[in-house]
């Protein structure tokens, strides 16, 4: 699993040719080797964004369909763009389990009139805030987290489950949250998954996680969706709020 940043750079000089951005990641505490492990991206002046990464939308038809992504080509402003996907969590050797928060390490190699230029190596430690949203009048069928690191350029889905739907269905239930995504009958999954959530007694918690360095600000609405219901115009879905958040 996974989640977007977007990094930046500014051209300190002119005549720059190219700018790459290194990184990798690590355990807190540990040191990088970019010899085993090393990620490598150019970055344009301007650069490109990707908007509306993931969520699904309700169609005029009553229909469930997944949000397209939409490529935004930025104009030559002077900075550089990059948007990059990091993990939500990274492997421990030393314990053999996957943790979290982790470092996060990076440089920038700056090609300019034929010389080659390394940035001094920054760490940012990636942490997460745990988000909740509480349906008291359980009407809601999901819910997913809307959020992007530092402003809207690299927004992104996360999807939220109830705690409750977990400890009584299983950890593996094939009708999970984010398992609506990977399915090509979401007509039958969001039937289903409603009854299950009408099980539960209200309120009802929706719970998800948004990711980013520590101390930076963080963007997040609401992306809301109704029970599955057999008469197509009932059916909704909306954006709700805009909160900030610093991790």
């Amino acid at each position: 699993m996974s989640f977007y940043i977007k990094k930046t750079y500014v051209d300190t000089q002119p005549g720059i040719e190219l700018v790459n951005i290194h990184y990798t990641w690590t355990p807190v505490g540990q040191q990088p080797n970019w010899e085993a492990h090393r990620e490598t991206r150019a970055m344009p002046r301007g650069g490109v964004l990707i908007k509306g990464l993931g969520g699904t939308t309700v169609a005029e038809s009553g229909e469930y369909v997944q949000t397209l992504s939409q490529t935004v080509t930025l104009p030559d402003d002077g900075i550089r763009r990059k948007v990059i996907r990091l993990p939500r969590n990274v492997y421990d050797p030393a314990r053999g389990v996957f943790v979290e928060p982790y470092t996060f390490h990076y440089c920038f190699e700056i090609f300019c009139e034929g010389k080659r230029e390394l940035s001094p190596v920054y760490a940012e430690e990636i942490i997460s805030k745990e988000v909740e949203y509480i349906d008291h009048t359980g009407t809601l069928g999901g819910m997913c987290i809307f959020w992007g690191v530092y402003d809207w350029d690299a927004a992104q889905y996360q999807p939220t489950e109830e705690s409750r739907f977990i400890e009584k269905f299983g950890e593996d239930n094939p009708y999970r949250s984010f398992k609506f995504y990977g399915t090509e009958d979401k007509e039958t999954f969001s039937r289903i998954r409603s009854q299950m959530l009408q099980s539960l007694p209200t309120p009802r918690r929706f719970v998800g996680k948004i990711y980013g360095p520590k101390g930076a600000q963080v963007r997040q609405s609401w992306h809301l969706g109704g029970m599955w219901s057999p008469n197509v115009a009932e059916r909704w879905e909306n954006y709700f709020g805009d909160v900030t958040h610093t991790l």
